[in-house]
């Protein structure tokens, strides 16, 4: 039976070192052996090497991996699951539960001499192994992202009472690497046969499941037989798809020359959906989405010039393709379990009440990109959600962070209060540039208590807390205090809460303007008309929102500059081992908004400017700002992160803004204008092109 039960509903706030019992203890040092079953299943060996890993990273030395149990009295490690463990400690019950248990093995006496680390299910087992190193060795779960070593120790006590089980709220909680062109371009993958390498996607599958998540979608165009899919099953991770690719088919790789309808020919569609769903490993869990869109993440009626003109008609559609999906997966597997993620039209669909789904189809509502959910208050109980930490819709950030937690906290804390529980995948772009606010989401979905109720602290705790443990007890105060104006400080284009500038949208009001004076007219005009929204008024030409965006930009140079003074005087109170994250992570990020800011207003004083020597002064200093911008990218490559910013820089892609100042100079100074760089600035297609050429010629069906 269970010895001193106790159920914890947040371990993750626990303390790093458990205090040690003045009767007992297990003393745990670098030659204490780690016991695992030489039968039990993959993923729990792989989970067990990273715990000796750990060891390495706490003790300097790696932890020996053991088959066979010291003899009693001598302090252990027992990772049990499928295969026996000391006797007097069951597996918890319940999904992914865990349970971390000292006791004593038969055959001694007195104190225990034993942690275990089981689980419900095999994650569960899992995440107790990933639980003892984030609670006792102080391993920052996302230690590998962060650049966080542990405190060096020789010893970590483990108190004789501990008895700790905990288990999700969400049930399936996990990432969408999305847009993945930093990744792609710092470790590319193509002798792996991926986009990314696979030692880069292993460290992607151990941060999610050390935060303790289930699921990945990894990557944005890919095929279900990429070997990255087979490498997250093999870490025990669920696979998923995004609202695009149902059923796991690359609609990006459909041939340009074969129509994608569903209406006029459903017959290939089906073929290429059953042909894709087929080809994932035969071992991968797979948690299957369901739907329609277009080719390239656009409405499906836009690839189909004779699909319906009415929302109920458009609606038809989908439900028509979703039935044959389903009927397609459930002749190929047993116990599917189907989502539909209601990103655009489709969740407009459902509030206009002509989208019904199935009843065994869970609704995933989405956010708007920027951290609103999009149900409008109709979240209920088994439904689910895709939020976004990063974004890259020309507006949003790719490059630093921009949901406020206090959003964070609303919004989920709203499906946590509904029940609307059953998923939530967290799109993370490139991970990096998000691992404050991501981490906070994936502890708000294993226990969001805290997080809910009309006093929930939850947000400003974990901001405490995470400033803590990155920079330090000294320094955290000054970096709560940079974080909350941060978060505060962006140019403004709407009345909306979440109608601020990231880090991509500078760029965008710059390209508009610059291709508008170099070839007369822009689609950048066309993407921002229907988002930006200055009071209730939108802009009538490129003219008047460069006047307006003046406004706005002037408006947010002083709070740029207020949060540059924070980060300066939080600098010396950081530990030196923690100055390059400090860089990275609280530097570049202001340093880059308040330069693009300025170039925005360089610009915009320039298209206003009436005089030949002003509009060149302004551009000259608008190319500095974006050189400055730039700088400030490659000041956080540092270390293994070198080019991490700047070598697959394709999506936000500062060189094409510095390329169209450039050009504008020569116009200016009367020189040739050099045409590829307004060329190259109309490509939309550019960056996805760089991420799946790894891919060849392959195509969809």
């Amino acid at each position: 039976m269970l010895l001193h039960a106790v159920v914890v509903a947040a371990l993750a706030t626990a303390a790093l070192v458990a205090p040690a019992s003045a009767v007992a203890q297990v003393v745990v040092t670098a030659s204490t052996p780690i016991v695992i079953d030489a039968n039990e299943p993959g993923p729990l060996q792989k989970a067990a090497t990273d715990l000796s890993m750990d060891f390495e990273r706490v003790f300097g030395r790696r932890g020996a991996i053991v088959h066979v149990p010291p003899a009693a009295g001598q302090a252990a490690i027992w990772i049990a699951f499928d295969h026996t463990g000391p006797s007097g400690v069951e597996r918890p019950t319940g999904w992914e539960a865990l349970r971390l248990q000292t006791t004593r093995r038969e055959g001694g006496t007195g104190a225990p001499d034993t942690v275990v680390l089981t689980g419900s299910d095999l994650r569960g087992a899992m995440y107790a192994v990933y639980q003892f190193s984030q609670q006792f060795l102080g391993v920052d779960p996302l230690y590998w992202w962060t650049d966080h070593a542990p405190t060096r120790r020789t010893r970590v006590a483990v108190g004789a009472d501990v008895a700790l089980t905990s288990s999700p709220v969400f049930r399936h909680r996990g990432w969408f690497i999305n847009d993945e062109d930093l990744l792609t371009g710092w470790t590319p993958g193509e002798p792996d046969g991926t986009g990314i390498a696979l030692a880069t996607w292993d460290h992607v599958f151990e941060a999610i499941l050390r935060l303790k998540g289930d699921m990945v979608v990894p990557g944005t165009w890919i095929f279900p037989y990429e070997p990255q899919i087979a490498a997250a099953a093999d870490r025990g991770l669920i696979v998923t798809q995004h609202h695009v690719n149902t059923l796991g088919l690359d609609t990006y790789r459909w041939p340009k020359t074969k129509p994608m309808s569903y209406l006029s020919d459903p017959k290939p569609l089906e073929e290429a959906w059953r042909k894709s769903a087929s080809e994932y490993p035969k071992n991968a869990e797979i948690l299957w989405s369901v739907g329609f869109r277009g080719q390239n993440d656009y409405p499906f009626w836009q690839d189909d010039p004779n699909a319906p003109s009415t929302d109920e008609g458009r609606a038809g559609i989908i439900r028509s393709a979703v039935d044959a999906q389903m009927a397609i997966v459930r002749s190929l597997r047993p116990h599917p379990e189907f989502q539909l993620n209601a990103w655009r039209e489709a969740a407009t669909f459902i509030h206009e009440g002509v989208l019904h789904l199935p009843d065994d189809v869970t609704l995933i509502w989405p956010d708007n990109g920027h951290g609103r959910l999009a149900d409008r208050g109709k979240l209920a109980a088994g439904q689910g959600e895709y939020y976004h930490t990063a974004m890259y819709d020309y507006m949003s950030n790719h490059d630093s962070e921009m949901v406020p937690l206090a959003r964070i906290q609303r919004e989920l804390g709203r499906a946590a209060t509904a029940g609307a529980t059953n998923w939530l995948l967290v799109n993370t772009s490139n991970i990096r540039p998000v691992v404050m606010t991501t981490r906070a989401v994936m502890e708000m979905a294993w226990d969001p208590s805290g997080w809910t109720g009309s006093n929930a602290t939850g947000d400003t705790r974990y901001l405490d807390r995470w400033s803590r443990e990155e920079f330090g007890e000294r320094a955290a105060p000054a970096i709560v205090r940079y974080y909350d104006a941060y978060f505060a400080a962006p140019l403004r284009y709407g009345p909306e809460e979440d109608a601020t500038a990231g880090d991509n949208l500078y760029h965008t009001i710059a390209r508009d303007l610059l291709v508008s004076l170099l070839d007369g007219s822009s689609a950048f005009e066309f993407r921002l008309r229907p988002r930006v929204d200055f009071e209730g008024i939108t802009f009538a030409d490129t003219a008047d929102l460069m006047a307006k965006m003046l406004d706005a930009a002037r408006a947010a140079a002083g709070r740029w500059r207020n949060v540059h003074a924070l980060a300066d005087a939080a600098r010396p109170l950081v530990p030196a081992d923690r100055a390059d994250f400090f860089k990275g992570a609280i530097e570049m990020p202001v340093d880059l908004h308040l330069h693009l800011n300025q170039m925005v207003i360089d610009l915009a004083e320039m298209s206003q400017a009436t005089d030949a020597a002003t509009r060149l002064a302004k551009l000259k200093a608008a190319i500095a700002d974006t050189e400055a911008a730039q700088a400030a990218l490659h000041s956080a490559e540092y270390g293994k992160w070198k080019d991490f910013y700047t070598a697959g820089d394709w999506l936000v892609d500062g060189p094409r803004t510095l390329a169209l100042e450039r050009a504008y100079l020569d116009k200016l100074k009367g020189r040739p204008v050099p045409q590829n760089a307004v060329v190259r600035a109309k490509d939309t297609g550019f960056a996805y092109a760089r991420i799946t050429a790894y891919q060849g010629t392959q195509t969809a069906p």
